[in-house]
């Protein structure tokens, strides 16, 4: 039988799991206290009792979304290591496949929302900050190639690829343009490319001079 603490969580984890849903499928604008009471089969009472405003509601939303993709992610990329050695051009990968899931992007909308919403800006910075530091945690601990060790740390790679993927993404929302992602992806994944290093150019061949002195030229007879 379910404790009254567990009871709470999956009370909790249905009111996120019926945010999160809401967020995808209607966007922020769309996103209310009761739709979200509704889907969750719960009262906006019960709501409020978990999470005392909707901007309290948003931010354990969006730690929920970071959390789950975060997740999906140390997933995928277990499952990359038992298959093949794993390199930083790898990882990139596996994180732009993870920046296109619909619930990344949803969490993209709290990030715009939060210019002119301070109080959803103060509910997210912490989440933010959060996330940020769980990628290079995980960048740290996997056993990746450290191609752009002598150019830039690893962290700032890690900073690097997620910040330009999220302009991209954010791009790709407004203006439906898969291309640009696509392009931002194929360019970071050069970036992250072993550099060999440059071979010295080829010194052309120096003209050996002869030793040998000129044999004088022999005039026919008659000639002056």
């Amino acid at each position: 039988m379910a404790t009254q603490a567990q009871r709470r969580l999956s009370t909790r984890t249905r009111l996120l799991e019926a945010a999160t849903a809401c967020l995808v499928e209607s966007g922020y604008t769309e996103l209310t206290t009761t739709a979200v009471a509704k889907r969750a089969g719960l009262s906006q009472g019960a709501l409020f009792r978990y999470f005392p405003s909707k901007q309290a509601l948003l931010g354990a939303t969006a730690e929920h979304l970071f959390g789950t993709l975060r997740s999906l992610y140390e997933v995928r990329f277990g499952a990359a290591m038992r298959k093949r050695a794993v390199t930083l051009v790898g990882a990139l990968e596996l994180l732009a496949e993870v920046l296109q899931d619909p619930r990344y992007l949803a969490a993209l909308e709290l990030h715009t929302a939060a210019r002119t919403d301070l109080v959803l800006r103060e509910s997210l910075d912490p989440v933010v900050h959060r996330h940020a530091e769980d990628l290079r945690r995980l960048a740290r601990a996997l056993p990746i190639e450290r191609s752009v060790t002598g150019r830039i740390s690893l962290d700032d790679a890690v900073d690097l690829a997620t910040l330009a993927l999220q302009g991209a993404a954010v791009h790709r929302l407004a203006v439906r343009d898969t291309t640009a992602f696509d392009r931002a992806v194929g360019a970071l994944t050069r970036l992250a490319l072993p550099v060999s290093p440059a071979l010295p150019a080829p010194v052309p061949p120096v003209a050996r001079r002869s030793s040998a002195r000129p044999k004088p030229v022999r005039r026919a007879k008659g000639s002056r």
